[in-house]
């Protein structure tokens, strides 16, 4: 597998998990869509989708990143600092 196809599905495995987290379509879901001010997410549906990017990712994310989760940007981010070769396994 490619780098960029497995960028690719990363991309859309963390878009998924904040679109179930969420309760909406991840074509909803733009890039820099706000999760607290478009969608109301709290605090706690933050560390939802922090608790599912470790589990369903297989990555280790720092406490302290949690705060840069607002949009599909910073998450791709946070996730890409995180996350190995071998990060996505099915």
């Amino acid at each position: 597998m490619s780098q960029t196809a497995l960028h690719d599905d990363l991309r859309e495995k963390a878009r998924q998990i904040v679109a179930d987290v969420l309760e909406v379509d991840t074509d909803e879901l733009s890039d820099t869509s706000s999760f607290a001010d478009d969608f109301d997410a709290d605090s706690l549906l933050v560390i939802e989708m922090y608790s599912r990017f470790e589990r369903d990712l297989r990555i280790k994310v720092p406490q302290e990143d949690i705060v840069e989760l607002d949009n599909m940007t910073t998450v791709f981010e946070v996730i890409g600092r995180h996350s190995g070769a071998g990060a996505v396994r099915a």
